[in-house]
């Protein structure tokens, strides 16, 4: 299912400690005592070490949900107008490529996350210069990995439709909207990264800024391309593509110039790369293994309801989507509090931020409850005209509301175990609640259920997912 950043997104291990890093000795006095900031500062950088928890915390969680929202504005708003210019084969489409864009988003996130997370702690225990090589070194692996993935998806493309389980009604759709999204595969990279390592300076205002500018260019686009020159598929593909573009420019500007990030020659220790790798590990499986789960599904649905079952099934995905971004975006909130606390051995720091977020993504998730039950009907007739697609995708989201209940601690376990440096923990809550458990259920409730044993497979994922989280929080020593 279309899950964006949760999917996104979230969530580092003994191996660290036993490696002699950074980690291993709490700091007795405040980092920022013994190493003044380099560069002119922004009066109101915030301090990470001595500001209060709760205002770090919303100075942080309400810029990081607004910017979230608007990056996922970007699919919520081409399914919009997919839905209502080219019909459910449209929407379809786009949700059979989407378990290849998540597998290429995995890599991504991999080291994106990975880096930013080890130059933070780098940043935090005072080792300026190695914080810089983990920056330098995470941004030039994006580049790298951006070019691959475009000219080995364009050399595919033709192969790749009919690996995704697309059948000829929809075929040349699929390739049509990836085509032209893989033209925009290293900017989509890079942009979300940048936002990480501006983030993690202290700045979380300016992101979102550029991101709103970027969705409302995205909807402006979406209007013209799809809505005024008929272009179908392939107007919505350049208007999410084109609209990245803008915050890409900008955030790299404000990195160079107002950040004190520093890109310098990139020393390529094995060591180091392995660490990132590791540390962004579980980012890696969550959206691999969402991926693989969308796919799955998509492989039953074409199979037991067919292409309409597809669309409706993007549809209610699309409607959670919203909440999912929510979730990542109240714990992407903590990511940079507790990785540099971590760095400078301030647990009691950790704890709180760890604590806010789970007890706010809790009362996220009551309300994304209440509101699907309530508004599943209106907002599945905000993407299609089709009466029976509206009630298959109603009925979908009825039972998909149950796990939104928990699905907000879910996330925001699995991103504090990546900000401590605890990658198994938190690989294991991804692939626990976006693969394993899914699958689990999957293939077991519908023996019993039918097809509502497939809409409930969510809800049994994240209920499972959480005791595991607990077990987790537990036995780890902060």
């Amino acid at each position: 299912m279309h899950q964006g950043p949760d999917s996104k997104a979230v969530k580092h291990g003994a191996d660290a400690d036993k490696q002699g890093t950074i980690l291993e000795q709490p700091r007795k006095k405040h980092i920022a005592d013994r190493y003044p900031p380099r560069g002119n500062m922004n009066d109101k950088k915030l301090d990470l070490q001595r500001d209060s928890i709760v205002k770090i915390f919303i100075h942080y969680a309400v810029p990081s949900i607004l910017g979230m929202l608007a990056m996922s504005t970007a699919q919520v708003v081409d399914g919009i107008f997919i839905g209502r210019f080219v019909g459910p084969d449209g929407l379809a489409a786009i949700n059979l490529a989407w378990p290849l864009v998540m597998v290429f988003s995995g890599i991504s996130l991999m080291i994106g996350i990975g880096g930013s997370t080890m130059a933070n702690i780098s940043r935090g225990a005072g080792e300026n210069k190695a914080a810089d090589n983990f920056y330098s070194l995470t941004m030039l692996l994006l580049v790298l990995f951006g070019a691959a993935v475009l000219l080995t998806g364009l050399g595919l493309l033709k192969f790749i439709p009919i690996i995704l389980g697309a059948d000829e009604s929809i075929e040349t759709l699929v390739q049509d909207y990836l085509r032209i999204i893989l033209i925009f595969a290293p900017v989509f990279m890079l942009t979300f990264t940048q936002d990480l390592f501006i983030r993690g300076d202290g700045h979380p205002i300016f992101p979102v800024a550029v991101m709103l500018a970027g969705s409302a260019t995205n909807i402006i686009l979406d209007y013209l391309f799809v809505g005024k020159f008929d272009l179908g598929i392939k107007g919505a593909a350049w208007a999410t593509g084109c609209s990245q573009v803008l915050p890409f420019v900008l955030m790299l500007f404000y990195l160079m110039g107002k950040t004190n990030w520093k890109f310098t020659k990139p020393v390529f220790h094995g060591k180091d790369i392995f660490r990132m790798m590791y540390n962004g590990v579980s980012e890696f499986i969550d959206e691999t293994s969402i991926g693989i789960s969308v796919y799955i599904f998509n492989l039953v649905l074409m199979s037991r309801i067919g292409a309409y079952g597809v669309a409706a099934y993007s549809i209610a995905a699309y409607v959670g989507e919203i909440f999912g971004i929510i979730f990542f975006g109240t714990a992407q909130a903590i990511h940079a509090g507790v990785s540099v606390n971590r760095g400078a051995g301030n647990s009691e720091r950790v704890k709180g931020f760890r604590n806010l977020a789970i007890y706010t993504n809790l009362g996220f998730g009551i309300i994304a409850f209440i509101f699907l039950q309530l508004f599943r009907n209106q907002a599945a007739a905000v993407f299609v005209k089709d009466p029976e697609v509206i009630k298959l995708a109603s009925e979908i989201t009825f039972y998909y509301s149950f796990a939104m209940l928990l699905m907000g601690i879910n996330i925001a376990s699995a991103m504090f175990f990546t900000a401590v440096d605890k990658p198994a923990q938190s690989a294991g809550i991804a692939l626990s609640r976006s693969l394993v458990m899914l699958l689990v259920g999957l293939f077991v409730l519908p023996i019993f259920l039918g097809n509502t044993g497939i809409w409930l497979t969510f809800a049994f994922a994240e209920s499972v997912t959480l005791i595991l989280a607990i077990v987790f929080f537990r036995k780890t020593k902060i």
